[in-house]
């Protein structure tokens, strides 16, 4: 029997935004909907979208722009490459 994978939701939505970049949904440049849309397209609380935003930030795929909003800044995931190392 295998243990169950315990996940919470900010690394579900994580990974739910980051496969829309990776997906190209958003181009680079583009900016994402605002806190509440993303909120209502995954069923999540803005606090959680907001946690997903800032661990997509620190990887790079993304860039906040205080008073603009959130912007695609790469759509090639180069954590995945850095955390197999």
């Amino acid at each position: 029997m295998q243990p169950l994978n315990k996940t919470n939701l900010a690394d579900t939505a994580t990974e739910a935004i980051r496969t829309e970049i990776l997906a190209k949904r958003w181009a680079v440049g583009e900016k994402l909907p605002n806190e509440s849309s993303l909120s209502a397209m995954l069923s999540v609380s803005r606090g959680t979208v907001r946690e997903a935003v800032r661990v997509l930030v620190s990887q790079g795929l993304l860039e906040t722009r205080q008073g603009s909003g959130t912007y695609v800044l790469s759509t090639t995931d180069n954590s995945r490459a850095l955390s197999m190392a």
